[in-house]
């Protein structure tokens, strides 16, 4: 097991988000974290890297305090959390060195990154100037510099068009076919459906449902599909 979240609690203004959760990720799986808006989606990912302690309950990363680890973790928001003004080429010189790469390191990593998400063609323009797409594409890219373990992108596909949205989750299947365990969110059930090994259901600040995709089936029917076990969950009428 890579990453265990045991009895999580998070209140904030004394509404609780998370209540008692418990979450067991796998080494090596794309994990889809499931649930529409304010189920707590944003705050299990925010502990689970480590920016965020929850008020009570444990999380480990490959049985160590997750303190120990977030170095291990890439964390991609779903804001771009790039400099604008700056372009592709010095944005990853500048994370680079808030990530404390060495000289040789960061040239390394910028350009195995380069090369896997197809950048070197764009490397001087700026931020401002690309697409919403490709500015998704660079904000994964930056957290790559890390080469982390383990890769949690929060809606890393929203506001973006469908061919921009499959050259993500193209590069998902990419990076997880090197090694990389993804934590992936969405609020398309047919794109987590695609490239998801696992599934996490949120429901009143816990997991309700998980489990691989054969495995969920089996319980509530193979002729059902996840998209309808989706919408029993969360009781949304056609």
């Amino acid at each position: 097991m890579l990453i265990e979240m045991h009895h999580i609690n998070k209140k904030y203004r004394e509404v609780a988000v998370l209540n008692d959760l418990n979450i067991k990720i796998e080494r090596g799986s794309i994990a889809g974290i499931i649930g529409p808006n304010s189920v707590g989606k944003t705050t299990l990912l925010n502990i689970m890297s480590g920016l965020v302690t929850p008020d009570t309950g444990d999380v480990f990363f490959e049985g160590n305090t997750i303190s120990d680890n977030k170095h291990l973790i890439g964390y991609v928001p779903q804001e771009i959390a790039l400099y604008q003004d700056l372009s592709v080429k010095e944005n990853f010189r500048f994370f680079s060195g808030i990530y404390g790469l060495s000289k040789k390191d960061a040239a390394d990593r910028t350009a195995y990154i380069y090369d896997i998400m197809v950048l070197k063609d764009v490397h001087k323009t700026r931020i401002k100037n690309l697409s919403g797409g490709m500015k998704r594409r660079i904000n994964i890219g930056v957290e790559l510099l890390k080469d982390p373990k383990v890769l949690i992108m929060d809606e890393s596909t929203v506001g973006i068009d469908l061919s921009a949205r499959i050259g993500i989750t193209d590069l998902v299947k990419k990076l997880n076919g090197e090694g990389i365990t993804i934590v992936f969110t969405s609020h398309h059930m047919n794109e987590l459906e695609n490239i998801c090994t696992d599934f996490y259901f949120l429901k009143d600040g816990r997991v309700v449902l998980a489990g691989d995709r054969e495995e969920i089936l089996e319980e509530h029917g193979e002729s059902r599909t996840l998209e309808q076990i989706y919408s029993d969950i969360y009781r949304i009428v056609e």
